[in-house]
Parts: C-alpha cells; structure tokens; sequence
C-alpha cells in the first residue's frame, strides 16, 4: 500500500509503509534540497528481473515475521509469510520482546533467504535541483548481504570432579558436550561463567564447597568455542590470592577474555572488549552473591580494592564502572553472578541491579548463581537472561532442577537484539547433552512470560 506522507514545497513523496524506516534513513544521509517547486519523489520495491527506467537501487529492505520471544510460534514458511497471516516487520524496526523468526527455517543474511526487498528510487520532475539530488544518490550493493551476529551464552561451567580429565583425553571435547558441541562451534562470540579455580598453586579457603581443576582444559573450553569466562563469581578465591591469579594468567595463556576480575581494582573494572563479524564487544561481569554459610563473604574477601587483587562487584561502583566501560558504538553485555540459589524466580534485588545495568548501558545482562533456570526479561529494548542454571558441573544428580540447563542465542542486527533463540539442555554427571523434551523449553517461556506481563 502506498502512502503520501508528506508535503515539501511543491514535491510529493510517495512510500509504501514497509520502506518508511529505509526512506527515513536515506533522507537524513542525503537530506532533499530545499526550494524545489515541483515533481515528485516515488520510493518502490525494485523489479525482481531488471531495474524499471528511470529508477535507481539505493537500499535492501529486509522483512522478517516477528512474535514475542516468549510464544511458541509456529514454522513460517515463505507462502505463509508473504499470504499475510504473520505480521512482517522491516528487521530494522524490530524491538524486543517482539523478535524476529525464520523463514524457511533461514535468518537474514543466510543465502536464500527469501523476505530481502530492494528499495528503488526514482523521481518525476525537471527541477534541477531535484534532478542533482537523484543523481548524487549512490547505488546500494546488491551483492552484499548483511547477517545476523550470533552471541551464545551458557550458565555455570565447573570442570572438576574428573571432567578436566576427560577433556584432555583424545575426543574429550566431544565425550563432554556432546550434540550441544557443534551449537556451541556455531556462536560468534560463546560467553559463560566460570564456576572453579582453573589453578594448580594457592590454599583452601574456608568454605562449603571449592572446586579447581586442571588449567590445562581451559584449552579444551576454548576449542569449543568459548571466546570469554565470566570469573567473578563465588568461587574464583576457592584457593586464595595465588589461585585467583594463577586463574587469570591461565585463562590469557589459553586465549579466553575475561573481565570484572584484576590484579588491581582498576584492572576489575576494565571491560573486555572483542571483535565478533567485524562489531565491537564489550563484556564487564560483576559479583553480587550473598554470603556463604560458613561466612565466607565476597564483598570483603573476593572483592577488588585499590592495588588489591579480587573481582568488580555490583553496587555504585560497579554501575559507575559499566557507565564508563560500556560504549553506544559497541554491543554490551553484562555478566552478574548473584540471586538465590535454587530459585527460580529472581528476587527483587535481583532484578532492580539487572535493570541497572540496561540504563548503564547493556544491551544484555547474563546472570550465573542460582543453579537453576529462571526467565527473560526484555527492558528498555535490552534482555536480562536470570539464570540459564548449570552448563556443566557434575554433581547435580537428583538435585531439583539442577540438571537442566539453556544455551541462550542472541541474533544482534546493528548492535541491537532481534533474535533469541533458547536451546534446551540437560547435564548427565560429567556431560550436558541437548535436551529433546518440552519440558524445560516450556519452564523458561512460563517464567519469561510472567516476568513481561506482571512488573
């Protein structure tokens, strides 16, 4: 349908509704020259086969079937998408929770996929100036395809208790992961949290439960994909100072990014800052864990302070710290490990420092602790993910939801959200494996869905 929306001087301009966002783009680049007395500006779809005379190929539309990222939809094949029964969306005016689907089974930028529009300009007019403004617009690049940045992040992963062992064995790797191996391959940037010293030195600290492992398998961790770590976390100081710098300097050895945690307090809160298809990343993770039993505290003992080692925590500081090391030209994301153990609702605390960390400025906060899996929220056009519970720690057998886990996929488009994607998993002692029942994926959309309708 095509609209008249506008007036200027004598010139009409004539836009179907779904280029509105590309001809609002192009326009503010290449701004119409004033004083024109008449003629008229006709924006269209370009011709499938050949371009229509007088037309030029400023721009590639591209359409995508939208949902909130709590439903189940159904699959949208390119004859239901084109018959009017989904609502389409430019991809560029799709704000979370609505989320973008595929067509066909394909996303923008995989080859086929078959909702990319060329947007053709052409005008009807003698004005000079009118016929300069044309001229003087560049042709777009037809051949190039932009797609989406695809960011992967899991839940806890502790490799002790004899999984550093098989990881290092020949086939490790795939005797550990599984199926979810090649998922986690697949991920641009794959981002997780930490849960063991990966250390050799250091003593024991006081406390419920320590895990280090052999340093060595954080190579294994790298090969399968992981790009960084999350340390700041309740188990970083499982073996002292020595063992939390041993920690850092192993992670850098294996080439896996981390942040939030430093020699120094100005090192914690430097954000790491990464290259993922040619987007800048930016990633600052934070302590938030209430005291352990035994009154292990990691505001006091873990926490970074002056000249002294540890990790950034969430309070004032910490939100100063995202303020300053998040940038509006980069995707940001923010890892917190906090929460209660065990619940899967989060708490109000819990969601009031997540929200601050969207108006500090991330695009998405991960959060590690509870064990088990809690919901998506979508504020501000940004996503809180909770909880996505345990990745990869033995020991959870029996426990109450200890056992099922989430790869969470995030499909950036301009350093914005337009995708998610929850990929169900279950721990099997040692290993994690996908999970090919319903129930988890139905768990997170119940708790997801009540965290967006009820505030």
């Amino acid at each position: 349908m095509v609209s008249f929306l506008f007036p200027l001087a004598a010139l009409d301009v004539q836009v179907p509704n779904v280029f509105q966002p590309a001809w609002d783009r192009l326009i503010a680049a290449h701004p119409v020259p004033p004083g024109i007395t008449s003629g008229a500006i006709v924006v269209r779809e370009a011709a499938p086969d050949a371009l229509l005379p007088g037309f030029k190929t400023v721009e590639t539309t591209i359409l995508v079937p939208v949902a909130m990222f709590w439903e189940k939809p159904g699959a949208v094949t390119r004859a239901i998408a084109e018959s009017g029964r989904v609502r389409l969306l430019p991809i560029d005016s799709v704000t979370l929770p609505e989320i973008a689907l595929p067509v066909d089974g394909l996303y923008p930028g995989d080859p086929g996929y078959p909702l990319a529009r060329e947007l053709a300009v052409g005008i009807m007019a003698d004005d000079p100036a009118l016929v300069g403004w044309f001229e003087s617009l560049p042709l777009a690049d037809t051949s190039a395809r932009p797609r989406l940045l695809w960011i992967g992040a899991v839940g806890d992963v502790m490799p002790a208790r004899g999984v550093d062992e098989t990881l290092l064995a020949p086939g490790g790797d795939r005797r550990v992961f599984g199926d979810t191996l090649p998922i986690l391959n697949g991920m641009d940037l794959l981002v997780g949290n930490l849960e063991a010293a990966a250390a050799e030195t250091g003593a024991r600290t006081r406390k419920t439960y320590t895990f280090r492992f052999d340093p060595r398998a954080l190579e294994s961790l790298a090969a399968a994909g992981f790009s960084y770590l999350s340390l700041a976390n309740n188990h970083t100081f499982d073996y002292g100072r020595d063992g939390f710098i041993d920690t850092l300097e192993n992670l850098a050895d294996a080439g896996i990014s981390t942040s939030g945690a430093g020699r120094t307090e100005l090192d914690a809160s430097r954000p790491a800052v990464l290259k993922a298809a040619g987007m800048e990343v930016r990633l600052l993770s934070f302590g938030a864990y209430p005291m352990d039993r035994t009154g292990f505290d990691g505001r006091i003992t873990a926490r970074a302070s002056g000249l002294s080692p540890g990790v950034l925590w969430l309070d004032d500081a910490g939100l100063a710290a995202a303020a300053r090391g998040f940038s509006p030209l980069a995707f940001n994301i923010a890892l917190v490990h906090g929460g209660v153990e065990w619940s899967s609702t989060p708490t109000s605390e819990q969601k009031r420092l997540y929200r601050e960390l969207v108006r500090a400025g991330a695009d998405l906060v991960i959060g590690s602790h509870p064990h088990v899996l809690q919901g998506l929220e979508a504020v501000d056009g940004c996503l809180i993910a909770y909880s996505l519970g345990n990745f990869l720690f033995p020991g959870m057998e029996g426990t109450p939801g200890g056992e099922s886990s989430a790869i969470l996929e995030v499909g950036i488009w301009g350093r914005k959200i337009v995708s998610v994607r929850v990929v169900p998993a279950r721990l099997h002692g040692g290993t994690v494996r996908l999970d090919t029942q319903q129930g988890t994926l139905e768990a997170i959309r119940s708790l997801s869905r009540a965290l967006n309708t009820v505030r």
